[in-house]
């Protein structure tokens, strides 16, 4: 088991003007169970300069957890997720798609990966280790089971609202607001809430329900607390 480098996205945003010019989309991949198992994502580089990248998957061990511990493997199979090419040269105004295999199914919950996309210093020689710099994008993977289940129970205490998902799969919470009247909300952050996962959060106002927009495999809906 091996820690990732904690990659995030705000960061490119810090970072130095030969790397500042590289976007990746989606930032979030999902697969269903009766999905394909293949999907691209796709890299773009708007700088002047070319860029040269490294791109590695890692399993999550425990979605949710915080922080993020990962199992890395150069064998894809062991960590349940191929990812193609792993290096790779933008030039500048470039596009390159990558392709994402899922490796293994899940069963009974949630299976859930990082994509880190790197840029790294020198030219890219796969005969070579390669040095990477801290800044890049980390693109979140999920698969789902047969059986998706977003299933929250809540508890409110005052302005503490606490909410487990005893489902299956993930679902997130966002759009999050408090309203005395139509015109006068505040606004509340949400979360995603994997299976198993309990998240605990103080809202601004005790004698007000919360509404969120909870988005799942059936689609969006609104749930109140």
């Amino acid at each position: 088991m091996s820690r990732f480098v904690s990659l995030l996205v705000l960061a490119l945003a810090l970072a130095a003007p030969a790397y500042a010019h590289l976007s990746v989309s989606p930032i979030i991949l999902s697969f269903d169970a009766d999905a394909q198992m293949r999907k691209d994502m796709l890299l773009e580089n708007t700088s002047e300069r070319a860029q040269y990248l490294e791109i590695q998957a890692a399993r999550i061990v425990e979605p949710g957890a915080v922080p993020e511990t990962y199992e890395t493997s150069p064998i894809p199979d062991e960590v349940g997720l191929l990812v193609a090419p792993r290096r790779l040269v933008l030039q500048p105004g470039e596009q390159k798609r990558i392709r994402v295999i899922l490796l293994e199914v899940p069963e009974e919950r949630d299976l859930a990966w990082r994509i880190s996309v790197s840029p790294v210093v020198g030219e890219v020689d796969s005969r070579a280790p390669v040095a990477l710099t801290q800044v890049g994008y980390k693109a979140l993977v999920f698969a789902r089971p047969s059986d998706p289940r977003v299933d929250l129970i809540a508890e409110r205490n005052g302005r503490v609202l606490t909410v487990t998902n005893a489902g299956t799969t993930n679902g997130l919470l966002h759009s999050g607001e408090q309203c005395q009247l139509p015109q006068s909300c505040t606004r509340v952050s949400g979360r995603r809430l994997w299976p198993g996962m309990t998240w605990q959060t103080d809202l601004p106002e005790d004698d007000m329900p919360v509404a969120f927009t909870l988005s799942d495999p059936s689609g969006d809906q609104e749930i109140r607390f």
